[in-house]
This record gives C-alpha cells, structure tokens and sequence, in this order.
C-alpha cells in the first residue's frame, strides 16, 4: 500500500517537474533497471572485444607460423596445425600435386584428402577431391576410387568440379569397354549448364567412339 502511494507521489512529482528534474525523477524511479541494463550491455561489449581481439592475435600467430614454415621448408607441420584452415588447406594441396608429379599416388591421395579439410566445397576443395580419386585409382584402389567421383557429382561442389569429374567418370567407363554408359554420360555433359570447353571436349570424345 505504501508502495502504491510512493509510486503516485513519483507520477504526480514527475508530471509538474521541469525537464532536468523529469530526467532525474525517472532516473531515480529506474535506476536498478537501467543499471542491470547497462551491466548486461558493457558485459556484451567486452565478449565482443575479447573475440575480435583473440581472432586478430590467431591470424597474426597463423600468418607468421605460415612465414615461419616457408622460410625452414617445413610446410607440412604447419598444415598439421592448421588442417581445418583454407590455409593449411592450399598447402596439402601443393603436397598432393608435388606427390602425383612424384607418382607417389598414395601419399598424394592422402595429401589431397587432408587438403579437402581445409578447403571444404570450394572450387580449390573439389579439385583435391578429385585428386583423391585418381590418386587412388592410381594406386589400386579402384572401387574407392570410383566412388569418390560418384560423391563428387553428388554434392554441393561448383560446377567446373562437377563437369570435370563426370568427363572423367565417362572415360573411367570408357577404360572398361562400356561405350554406351560412356555416351550418356558425355550427352548430359554437352546438354547440361556447364561450361563450353568441357562441352567441347566431350563432343570431341563422343565423336572418337
């Protein structure tokens, strides 16, 4: 009850007062509040500066370990540390191409298979996954192989990748005598929305068989 009547003693207070004397009333009537809400605001702003600070000390520790391992030739440990960066990702890369030149399509497979990690569904990430592929094919291991360009037309990769690893699925089918498999899979390359060098190039293979 008393309560009641302070809180009208406020209104009746806050309605006859002037400007500066309303600001301070209403201060006074919600200071907890307005304390609560300006703790949960500077708490707020703190994380956000802790995580954009923490962001920028990891790029700048990233960026001179990457430095570091150029100058001492030793790429691979800093791609260990950062397997799930695009970074480290571009480097296993580099490795796996160094190690198909090599023929060592083992390592090279799985160079490109750590190298997917990093670099996920981008157009540089279904390059490697295409390496895997051949890589392991290469090396024996032909069904998993096969079916690394079957995941490959399957998921979310660009285009280029995706018409790059039915062209090769096509003379994958091709190397086994199926000659009609390999048209319709050269047929849906020349009608598809793909890009006009892979078109042509599948229009010359069709013209061979």
């Amino acid at each position: 009850m008393n309560t009641e009547n302070s809180n009208e003693d406020l209104n009746d207070i806050f309605k006859s007062s002037n400007l500066g004397d309303k600001i301070w009333l209403f201060f006074s009537k919600y200071s907890r509040i307005l304390v609560s809400i300006a703790i949960v605001v500077g708490l707020i702003l703190l994380l956000t500066l802790i995580i954009i600070t923490g962001r920028s000390i990891c790029k700048r520790s990233m960026k001179a370990a990457y430095w570091q391992a150029v100058q001492s030739e030793n790429k691979e440990c800093f791609a260990q540390k950062y397997v799930s960066n695009p970074l480290g990702g571009s480097i296993y890369l580099e490795l796996g191409d160094k190690a198909y030149k090599e023929k060592e399509y083992e390592k090279a497979a799985k160079y490109y298979h750590l190298a997917r990690i990093g670099l996920g569904k981008s157009i540089f990430g279904g390059r490697a996954a295409i390496g895997e592929s051949i890589s392991q094919m290469h090396a024996g291991f032909i069904q998993e192989g096969e079916e690394g360009l079957k995941k490959i037309m399957e998921e979310s990769y660009p285009s280029h990748v995706i018409v790059y690893a039915m062209y090769l699925w096509a003379i994958n089918l091709m190397s086994k005598g199926e000659r009609r498999h390999v048209r319709e899979w050269l047929n849906k390359i020349m009608n598809g929305d793909f890009i006009q060098p892979m078109k042509e190039q599948a229009q010359k293979l069709f013209c061979q068989i």
